[in-house]
Protein backbone atom coordinates (compact mmCIF):
# COMPACT_ATOMS: atom_id res chain seq x y z
CA UNK A 1 0.00 0.00 0.00
CA UNK A 2 1.22 3.43 -0.73
CA UNK A 3 2.57 5.57 2.01
CA UNK A 4 1.80 9.45 1.89
CA UNK A 5 3.49 12.44 3.49
CA UNK A 6 2.07 13.88 6.06
CA UNK A 7 3.01 17.35 4.88
CA UNK A 8 2.25 17.29 1.18
CA UNK A 9 0.34 14.88 -1.55
CA UNK A 10 3.89 13.04 -1.94
CA UNK A 11 3.21 9.31 -1.95
CA UNK A 12 5.88 6.20 -2.49
CA UNK A 13 5.53 2.90 -1.23
CA UNK A 14 9.08 2.31 0.07
CA UNK A 15 8.58 3.55 3.38
CA UNK A 16 12.24 4.84 4.16
CA UNK A 17 11.45 6.54 0.69
CA UNK A 18 9.31 8.59 2.32
CA UNK A 19 11.25 9.35 5.38
CA UNK A 20 13.94 10.71 2.82
CA UNK A 21 11.42 12.85 1.57
CA UNK A 22 9.97 14.19 4.25
CA UNK A 23 13.79 14.93 5.74
CA UNK A 24 15.02 16.41 2.50
CA UNK A 25 11.74 18.59 1.46
CA UNK A 26 10.17 18.78 5.49
CA UNK A 27 13.00 19.65 7.58
CA UNK A 28 12.44 20.45 11.13
CA UNK A 29 14.82 23.19 11.06
CA UNK A 30 12.73 24.48 7.60
CA UNK A 31 15.91 24.31 5.57
CA UNK A 32 16.99 20.93 4.47
CA UNK A 33 20.73 20.43 4.26
CA UNK A 34 19.98 18.75 0.91
CA UNK A 35 19.10 21.65 -1.00
CA UNK A 36 21.12 24.36 -2.15
CA UNK A 37 19.47 27.52 -2.05
CA UNK A 38 19.86 30.64 -4.66
CA UNK A 39 21.79 32.53 -2.66
CA UNK A 40 24.04 29.58 -3.48
CA UNK A 41 24.32 30.25 -6.89
CA UNK A 42 27.84 30.78 -8.44
CA UNK A 43 28.87 32.77 -11.44
CA UNK A 44 27.17 30.78 -15.06
CA UNK A 45 30.47 32.45 -16.93
CA UNK A 46 33.12 29.70 -16.72
CA UNK A 47 33.81 26.08 -17.16
CA UNK A 48 33.98 25.07 -13.72
CA UNK A 49 30.28 26.71 -12.95
CA UNK A 50 28.80 24.51 -9.77
CA UNK A 51 25.24 24.23 -11.32
CA UNK A 52 23.96 23.46 -7.95
CA UNK A 53 21.31 26.03 -8.16
CA UNK A 54 18.09 26.80 -5.85
CA UNK A 55 15.60 26.50 -8.67
CA UNK A 56 12.39 27.78 -8.43
CA UNK A 57 8.62 28.36 -9.44
CA UNK A 58 8.81 31.74 -11.79
CA UNK A 59 7.24 34.57 -10.42
CA UNK A 60 4.38 34.11 -12.35
CA UNK A 61 3.70 30.57 -10.71
CA UNK A 62 2.00 30.83 -7.23
CA UNK A 63 4.09 28.10 -5.73
CA UNK A 64 7.90 27.32 -5.33
CA UNK A 65 9.36 24.23 -6.84
CA UNK A 66 12.69 22.51 -5.66
CA UNK A 67 15.33 21.22 -7.77
CA UNK A 68 18.42 18.64 -6.98
CA UNK A 69 21.39 18.04 -9.16
CA UNK A 70 22.36 14.65 -9.55
CA UNK A 71 25.58 12.98 -9.61
CA UNK A 72 24.80 12.05 -13.02
CA UNK A 73 24.68 16.35 -13.96
CA UNK A 74 20.90 16.40 -14.61
CA UNK A 75 19.06 18.80 -12.40
CA UNK A 76 16.09 16.96 -11.02
CA UNK A 77 13.18 18.10 -9.66
CA UNK A 78 12.54 16.81 -5.83
CA UNK A 79 9.49 15.08 -6.90
CA UNK A 80 10.60 13.19 -9.44
CA UNK A 81 14.43 12.49 -7.09
CA UNK A 82 13.34 9.05 -5.73
CA UNK A 83 12.53 7.71 -9.29
CA UNK A 84 15.41 9.35 -11.22
CA UNK A 85 17.88 7.14 -8.47
CA UNK A 86 15.86 4.25 -8.64
CA UNK A 87 16.63 4.28 -12.40
CA UNK A 88 20.13 4.70 -11.89
CA UNK A 89 20.74 1.77 -9.86
CA UNK A 90 18.87 -0.32 -13.43
CA UNK A 91 21.73 1.03 -15.09
CA UNK A 92 24.65 -0.34 -13.07
CA UNK A 93 22.63 -4.26 -13.53
CA UNK A 94 25.50 -6.60 -14.13
CA UNK A 95 25.56 -10.17 -15.30
CA UNK A 96 26.38 -12.18 -12.77
CA UNK A 97 29.64 -14.64 -13.06
CA UNK A 98 28.26 -17.43 -11.03
CA UNK A 99 26.58 -19.59 -13.63
CA UNK A 100 24.31 -21.34 -11.16
CA UNK A 101 22.85 -18.06 -10.19
CA UNK A 102 23.50 -16.05 -13.65
CA UNK A 103 20.70 -12.90 -14.49
CA UNK A 104 21.05 -14.83 -18.53
CA UNK A 105 21.95 -18.09 -20.18
CA UNK A 106 22.87 -17.25 -23.92
CA UNK A 107 22.06 -20.48 -26.15
CA UNK A 108 25.41 -21.74 -27.27
CA UNK A 109 24.09 -23.45 -30.11
CA UNK A 110 23.36 -20.17 -32.07
CA UNK A 111 25.69 -18.33 -33.40
CA UNK A 112 25.34 -14.23 -33.32
CA UNK A 113 24.88 -13.52 -37.02
CA UNK A 114 22.14 -16.18 -37.94
CA UNK A 115 20.35 -14.68 -33.93
CA UNK A 116 20.78 -11.21 -35.86
CA UNK A 117 19.08 -11.98 -38.94
CA UNK A 118 15.94 -13.31 -36.65
CA UNK A 119 16.20 -10.41 -34.35
CA UNK A 120 16.23 -7.45 -36.06
CA UNK A 121 13.25 -8.62 -38.62
CA UNK A 122 10.78 -5.93 -37.51
CA UNK A 123 7.45 -7.77 -38.25
CA UNK A 124 5.52 -10.64 -37.34
CA UNK A 125 6.61 -12.65 -40.55
CA UNK A 126 10.08 -11.91 -40.28
CA UNK A 127 9.93 -9.39 -43.27
CA UNK A 128 10.93 -5.74 -43.71
CA UNK A 129 7.85 -3.33 -44.94
CA UNK A 130 7.47 -2.76 -48.62
CA UNK A 131 6.84 0.41 -47.75
CA UNK A 132 7.55 3.39 -45.18
CA UNK A 133 5.40 3.77 -42.55
CA UNK A 134 4.29 7.37 -41.78
CA UNK A 135 4.55 8.62 -38.24
CA UNK A 136 0.44 9.07 -38.36
CA UNK A 137 -2.03 6.68 -36.91
CA UNK A 138 -2.73 3.94 -38.67
CA UNK A 139 -6.30 3.73 -39.68
CA UNK A 140 -8.30 0.97 -37.89
CA UNK A 141 -7.98 -2.32 -39.42
CA UNK A 142 -10.47 -5.34 -37.89
CA UNK A 143 -8.43 -7.42 -35.90
CA UNK A 144 -11.49 -9.67 -34.64
CA UNK A 145 -12.16 -9.80 -30.86
CA UNK A 146 -8.98 -9.08 -28.72
CA UNK A 147 -9.12 -8.47 -25.06
CA UNK A 148 -10.33 -5.08 -24.11
CA UNK A 149 -8.38 -2.95 -21.38
CA UNK A 150 -10.05 -2.58 -18.03
CA UNK A 151 -9.35 1.20 -18.17
CA UNK A 152 -12.45 2.85 -19.85
CA UNK A 153 -11.70 5.44 -23.02
CA UNK A 154 -12.78 9.06 -22.24
CA UNK A 155 -12.45 11.99 -24.38
CA UNK A 156 -8.56 13.31 -25.95
CA UNK A 157 -8.77 17.02 -26.76
CA UNK A 158 -6.54 18.05 -29.66
CA UNK A 159 -3.07 18.96 -29.06
CA UNK A 160 -2.64 22.34 -30.07
CA UNK A 161 -5.83 23.57 -28.83
CA UNK A 162 -4.85 22.14 -25.54
CA UNK A 163 -1.41 24.36 -25.97
CA UNK A 164 -3.49 27.49 -26.89
CA UNK A 165 -5.54 26.80 -23.80
CA UNK A 166 -3.44 26.06 -21.25
CA UNK A 167 -0.06 26.03 -19.24
CA UNK A 168 2.07 23.38 -21.83
CA UNK A 169 2.68 20.07 -20.56
CA UNK A 170 5.94 21.40 -18.58
CA UNK A 171 3.71 22.50 -16.00
CA UNK A 172 4.19 21.16 -12.72
CA UNK A 173 2.42 17.97 -11.67
CA UNK A 174 -0.84 18.52 -10.24
CA UNK A 175 -1.47 21.89 -11.73
CA UNK A 176 -5.28 22.94 -12.41
CA UNK A 177 -5.23 23.79 -16.42
CA UNK A 178 -6.15 27.46 -16.42
CA UNK A 179 -7.78 28.38 -19.44
CA UNK A 180 -6.37 31.12 -21.35
CA UNK A 181 -6.20 32.00 -24.78
CA UNK A 182 -3.26 34.16 -25.66
CA UNK A 183 0.07 32.39 -25.05
CA UNK A 184 2.59 34.50 -22.56
CA UNK A 185 6.09 33.31 -21.46
CA UNK A 186 6.30 30.51 -19.41
CA UNK A 187 8.68 29.90 -16.55
CA UNK A 188 10.94 27.45 -14.47
CA UNK A 189 8.15 25.52 -13.68
CA UNK A 190 7.62 24.87 -17.33
CA UNK A 191 10.94 25.74 -19.60
CA UNK A 192 13.16 23.90 -16.33
CA UNK A 193 15.74 25.52 -14.20
CA UNK A 194 17.35 27.39 -17.28
CA UNK A 195 13.83 29.11 -18.12
CA UNK A 196 15.53 32.72 -18.22
CA UNK A 197 19.36 32.15 -19.58
CA UNK A 198 20.22 33.82 -22.90
CA UNK A 199 22.81 32.06 -24.00
CA UNK A 200 24.04 28.09 -22.02
CA UNK A 201 27.87 27.78 -20.60
CA UNK A 202 30.88 27.56 -23.24
CA UNK A 203 31.88 24.79 -22.43
CA UNK A 204 28.75 23.09 -22.84
CA UNK A 205 27.71 24.86 -26.21
CA UNK A 206 31.47 23.51 -27.45
CA UNK A 207 30.64 19.94 -26.04
CA UNK A 208 27.10 19.77 -28.01
CA UNK A 209 29.38 20.80 -31.18
CA UNK A 210 31.50 18.00 -30.84
CA UNK A 211 29.17 15.83 -30.46
CA UNK A 212 29.33 12.11 -29.15
CA UNK A 213 32.35 10.43 -29.42
CA UNK A 214 32.41 8.02 -33.15
CA UNK A 215 34.12 4.86 -33.93
CA UNK A 216 34.41 2.29 -36.81
CA UNK A 217 34.94 -0.95 -36.63
CA UNK A 218 34.75 -3.64 -39.25
CA UNK A 219 31.30 -6.24 -38.61
CA UNK A 220 30.31 -9.46 -40.76
CA UNK A 221 26.37 -8.53 -41.56
CA UNK A 222 23.75 -11.48 -41.75
CA UNK A 223 24.90 -12.01 -45.51
CA UNK A 224 28.23 -13.15 -44.26
CA UNK A 225 29.41 -9.63 -45.93
CA UNK A 226 32.49 -7.62 -44.04
CA UNK A 227 31.16 -4.52 -43.53
CA UNK A 228 32.75 -1.25 -41.92
CA UNK A 229 30.64 0.40 -39.33
CA UNK A 230 30.62 3.65 -37.54
CA UNK A 231 29.06 3.85 -33.92
CA UNK A 232 28.61 6.96 -31.88
CA UNK A 233 28.86 5.99 -27.85
CA UNK A 234 25.31 7.55 -27.04
CA UNK A 235 23.38 5.57 -29.88
CA UNK A 236 22.36 2.54 -29.20
CA UNK A 237 20.76 0.39 -31.72
CA UNK A 238 19.06 -3.15 -31.69
CA UNK A 239 17.54 -2.44 -28.19
CA UNK A 240 14.19 -3.29 -29.35
CA UNK A 241 14.74 -7.10 -30.09
CA UNK A 242 16.30 -7.69 -26.42
CA UNK A 243 13.23 -6.09 -24.54
CA UNK A 244 11.26 -8.75 -26.86
CA UNK A 245 12.74 -11.43 -26.11
CA UNK A 246 12.58 -10.18 -22.66
CA UNK A 247 8.79 -9.87 -22.58
CA UNK A 248 8.53 -13.39 -24.32
CA UNK A 249 10.39 -15.20 -21.52
CA UNK A 250 8.55 -12.95 -18.75
CA UNK A 251 5.77 -15.03 -16.84
CA UNK A 252 4.16 -12.60 -15.78
CA UNK A 253 3.08 -10.72 -19.12
CA UNK A 254 0.16 -12.38 -21.08
CA UNK A 255 0.67 -10.05 -24.28
CA UNK A 256 3.12 -7.56 -25.93
CA UNK A 257 3.77 -5.33 -28.90
CA UNK A 258 6.95 -3.51 -29.40
CA UNK A 259 7.66 -1.00 -32.23
CA UNK A 260 9.45 -1.05 -35.30
CA UNK A 261 13.14 -2.46 -34.00
CA UNK A 262 15.20 0.55 -35.94
CA UNK A 263 14.56 3.02 -32.80
CA UNK A 264 18.31 3.32 -31.78
CA UNK A 265 18.15 4.80 -28.18
CA UNK A 266 19.72 7.63 -27.96
CA UNK A 267 20.45 9.16 -24.43
CA UNK A 268 22.49 12.20 -23.27
CA UNK A 269 26.16 12.84 -22.60
CA UNK A 270 27.78 13.56 -19.78
CA UNK A 271 27.05 16.92 -17.75
CA UNK A 272 24.57 17.95 -20.46
CA UNK A 273 21.51 18.56 -18.45
CA UNK A 274 17.88 18.65 -19.90
CA UNK A 275 17.94 17.93 -23.38
CA UNK A 276 15.55 15.21 -23.01
CA UNK A 277 13.18 16.68 -25.85
CA UNK A 278 16.13 16.84 -28.67
CA UNK A 279 17.15 13.10 -27.60
CA UNK A 280 13.70 12.05 -27.55
CA UNK A 281 13.52 13.55 -30.93
CA UNK A 282 16.37 12.05 -32.71
CA UNK A 283 15.14 8.71 -31.61
CA UNK A 284 12.21 9.30 -33.84
CA UNK A 285 14.42 10.37 -36.48
CA UNK A 286 16.78 7.29 -36.08
CA UNK A 287 13.54 5.24 -36.62
CA UNK A 288 12.32 7.41 -39.81
CA UNK A 289 16.07 6.99 -40.93
CA UNK A 290 16.58 3.22 -40.67
CA UNK A 291 13.55 2.28 -41.66
CA UNK A 292 13.27 4.65 -44.60
CA UNK A 293 10.29 6.12 -43.55
CA UNK A 294 8.26 9.27 -44.65
CA UNK A 295 10.69 12.07 -44.82
CA UNK A 296 14.08 10.22 -44.49
CA UNK A 297 15.59 12.11 -47.29
CA UNK A 298 15.74 15.05 -44.96
CA UNK A 299 18.31 13.00 -42.92
CA UNK A 300 20.93 11.26 -45.35
CA UNK A 301 23.86 11.23 -42.06
CA UNK A 302 24.10 11.52 -38.61
CA UNK A 303 21.03 12.06 -36.51
CA UNK A 304 20.65 16.10 -36.51
CA UNK A 305 22.45 17.62 -33.08
CA UNK A 306 20.95 19.18 -30.45
CA UNK A 307 21.97 22.84 -32.20
CA UNK A 308 20.65 22.12 -35.33
CA UNK A 309 17.54 21.02 -34.12
CA UNK A 310 17.10 24.26 -32.13
CA UNK A 311 17.89 26.23 -35.55
CA UNK A 312 15.17 23.97 -37.20
CA UNK A 313 12.66 24.77 -34.67
CA UNK A 314 12.95 28.71 -35.21
CA UNK A 315 12.87 27.81 -38.88
CA UNK A 316 9.65 25.99 -38.28
CA UNK A 317 8.14 28.89 -36.24
CA UNK A 318 9.08 31.42 -38.92
CA UNK A 319 6.74 29.59 -40.66
CA UNK A 320 3.71 29.76 -38.46
CA UNK A 321 4.42 26.52 -37.58
CA UNK A 322 3.06 26.61 -33.65
CA UNK A 323 5.00 29.93 -33.80
CA UNK A 324 3.05 30.51 -30.11
CA UNK A 325 6.06 28.88 -28.76
CA UNK A 326 8.44 31.58 -29.54
CA UNK A 327 6.21 33.58 -27.04
CA UNK A 328 5.94 31.03 -24.39
CA UNK A 329 9.88 29.92 -24.24
CA UNK A 330 11.20 33.62 -25.47
CA UNK A 331 13.67 31.58 -27.81
CA UNK A 332 15.57 28.72 -27.40
CA UNK A 333 18.51 28.72 -29.79
CA UNK A 334 21.79 28.39 -27.67
CA UNK A 335 20.05 27.81 -24.62
CA UNK A 336 18.88 24.73 -22.12
CA UNK A 337 15.25 25.69 -21.88
CA UNK A 338 13.24 22.63 -22.23
CA UNK A 339 10.91 22.10 -25.06
CA UNK A 340 7.92 19.87 -25.47
CA UNK A 341 5.09 18.10 -28.01
CA UNK A 342 4.35 21.43 -29.57
CA UNK A 343 8.05 22.05 -30.48
CA UNK A 344 8.99 18.87 -31.86
CA UNK A 345 5.35 18.54 -33.76
CA UNK A 346 6.51 22.10 -35.09
CA UNK A 347 9.92 20.62 -36.36
CA UNK A 348 7.93 17.30 -38.35
CA UNK A 349 5.59 19.60 -39.93
CA UNK A 350 8.07 21.77 -41.45
CA UNK A 351 9.97 18.80 -42.95
CA UNK A 352 6.12 17.65 -44.06
CA UNK A 353 6.42 14.37 -42.08
CA UNK A 354 2.67 13.70 -41.02
CA UNK A 355 2.63 13.92 -37.12
CA UNK A 356 -0.68 13.88 -34.82
CA UNK A 357 -0.59 15.18 -31.32
CA UNK A 358 -3.08 14.29 -28.18
CA UNK A 359 -3.23 15.68 -25.03
CA UNK A 360 -4.91 13.36 -21.94
CA UNK A 361 -5.63 15.68 -19.15
CA UNK A 362 -6.98 14.73 -15.52
CA UNK A 363 -10.78 15.55 -14.88
CA UNK A 364 -13.02 15.67 -11.43
CA UNK A 365 -14.39 11.70 -12.61
CA UNK A 366 -10.99 10.55 -13.97
CA UNK A 367 -7.37 10.39 -14.15
CA UNK A 368 -5.54 10.94 -17.43
CA UNK A 369 -2.99 8.12 -17.11
CA UNK A 370 -5.55 5.52 -18.04
CA UNK A 371 -6.50 7.22 -21.21
CA UNK A 372 -3.00 7.07 -22.50
CA UNK A 373 -2.50 3.26 -21.73
CA UNK A 374 -6.10 3.18 -23.46
CA UNK A 375 -4.87 5.29 -26.68
CA UNK A 376 -1.28 3.28 -27.03
CA UNK A 377 -2.97 -0.17 -26.52
CA UNK A 378 -4.92 0.85 -29.44
CA UNK A 379 -2.43 2.22 -32.10
CA UNK A 380 -0.66 -0.96 -31.33
CA UNK A 381 -3.17 -3.59 -31.82
CA UNK A 382 -4.11 -1.32 -35.00
CA UNK A 383 -0.39 -1.95 -36.42
CA UNK A 384 -0.75 -5.56 -35.53
CA UNK A 385 -1.06 -8.69 -38.30
CA UNK A 386 -0.75 -11.20 -35.93
CA UNK A 387 -2.33 -10.88 -32.51
CA UNK A 388 -2.12 -14.42 -31.97
CA UNK A 389 1.72 -14.22 -30.62
CA UNK A 390 2.51 -13.54 -27.38
CA UNK A 391 4.61 -10.60 -27.92
CA UNK A 392 3.80 -8.78 -31.63
CA UNK A 393 6.85 -7.28 -33.33
CA UNK A 394 5.14 -4.47 -35.26
CA UNK A 395 6.24 -2.14 -38.23
CA UNK A 396 4.90 0.84 -36.20
CA UNK A 397 6.99 4.12 -35.38
CA UNK A 398 7.62 4.86 -32.01
CA UNK A 399 5.64 7.55 -30.07
CA UNK A 400 6.74 10.53 -28.04
CA UNK A 401 5.37 10.97 -24.75
CA UNK A 402 5.58 14.13 -22.95
CA UNK A 403 4.30 14.73 -18.92
CA UNK A 404 5.23 17.16 -16.43
CA UNK A 405 8.91 17.49 -16.37
CA UNK A 406 9.87 14.95 -18.60
CA UNK A 407 9.16 13.47 -22.23
CA UNK A 408 10.10 9.79 -23.23
CA UNK A 409 9.80 7.24 -26.37
CA UNK A 410 7.46 4.76 -26.21
CA UNK A 411 8.77 1.44 -27.64
CA UNK A 412 5.88 -0.75 -26.37
CA UNK A 413 3.02 -1.81 -24.61
CA UNK A 414 2.62 -4.82 -22.35
CA UNK A 415 -0.46 -6.74 -20.79
CA UNK A 416 -0.18 -8.29 -17.35
CA UNK A 417 -1.57 -11.20 -16.57
CA UNK A 418 -3.45 -9.43 -13.79
CA UNK A 419 -5.12 -7.36 -16.53
CA UNK A 420 -3.42 -4.21 -16.00
CA UNK A 421 -0.93 -2.33 -18.59
CA UNK A 422 2.32 -0.44 -18.74
CA UNK A 423 4.37 1.04 -21.25
CA UNK A 424 7.54 -0.08 -22.43
CA UNK A 425 9.94 3.00 -23.16
CA UNK A 426 13.30 4.68 -23.93
CA UNK A 427 14.12 7.22 -21.80
CA UNK A 428 17.20 9.70 -22.78
CA UNK A 429 18.42 9.75 -19.52
CA UNK A 430 19.61 6.72 -18.94
CA UNK A 431 21.92 4.40 -20.38
CA UNK A 432 21.37 0.97 -20.80
CA UNK A 433 22.76 -1.59 -18.44
CA UNK A 434 25.66 -3.90 -19.04
CA UNK A 435 23.32 -6.47 -18.62
CA UNK A 436 21.69 -5.47 -21.06
CA UNK A 437 24.13 -4.19 -23.43
CA UNK A 438 25.70 -7.60 -23.43
CA UNK A 439 22.67 -9.44 -24.44
CA UNK A 440 22.21 -7.46 -28.46
CA UNK A 441 22.49 -9.53 -30.99
CA UNK A 442 22.01 -12.89 -29.66
CA UNK A 443 19.58 -15.24 -28.21
CA UNK A 444 19.43 -15.69 -25.07
CA UNK A 445 17.32 -17.30 -21.82
CA UNK A 446 17.15 -14.91 -19.04
CA UNK A 447 16.81 -16.40 -15.62
CA UNK A 448 14.99 -13.09 -14.61
CA UNK A 449 13.50 -11.06 -17.53
CA UNK A 450 11.38 -8.26 -14.83
CA UNK A 451 14.66 -7.68 -13.11
CA UNK A 452 16.27 -6.37 -16.39
CA UNK A 453 12.66 -5.14 -17.97
CA UNK A 454 12.20 -2.90 -14.83
CA UNK A 455 14.37 0.18 -16.30
CA UNK A 456 12.41 0.47 -19.42
CA UNK A 457 8.74 -0.13 -18.03
CA UNK A 458 6.36 2.59 -17.19
CA UNK A 459 2.97 1.26 -14.90
CA UNK A 460 0.23 3.28 -12.89
CA UNK A 461 2.79 3.83 -10.14
CA UNK A 462 4.95 5.86 -12.35
CA UNK A 463 1.99 7.48 -14.43
CA UNK A 464 -0.34 7.77 -11.92
CA UNK A 465 1.89 10.78 -10.25
CA UNK A 466 0.91 13.24 -13.41
CA UNK A 467 -1.79 14.86 -14.07
CA UNK A 468 -1.47 15.13 -18.02
CA UNK A 469 0.29 13.82 -21.14
CA UNK A 470 0.78 14.66 -24.74
CA UNK A 471 1.41 12.13 -26.96
CA UNK A 472 3.10 12.79 -30.64
CA UNK A 473 2.76 9.80 -33.43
Amino acid sequence: MALQCPFCPYTEFDSYAVIQHVECCHPETGDSPFIVRQDEEMSRSDVGYNEKLALTFSENSSQDEEYFECDCGEVVRLFDINSHIALHEFEETVVSENASSAILRRNKMTSMDDAQADLISPADDGTFPSKPTSMKLHKQRSRGKHHKSHYRHHGVKDLVDVMLASKSSRSRPKKTIVKDDKPRRLGKSELGPFAHEDQMPRWLLKQLEMGAPTTLANKIDHNGKLIRVESTANEIRHIIPVLAQLCEQDRTVSKAYLCHPDVRHVVKMKKEGGFCGYRNIQMVISYIQDAKSQGHQHFPGKLPSILQLQDAIESAWDKGINAFGRVETGGIKGTRKYIGTPEAQALFVSWDIGCEGSAYCDTAESQAFPKVLDSVEEYFVNGTDNMSRKVSRTRLPPLYLQHPGHSLIIVGLEERKNGSLGLLVLDPMFKPSPAILSLIGIRFNSTAPEKLLKAYRRGEDYLSRYPNFEILR
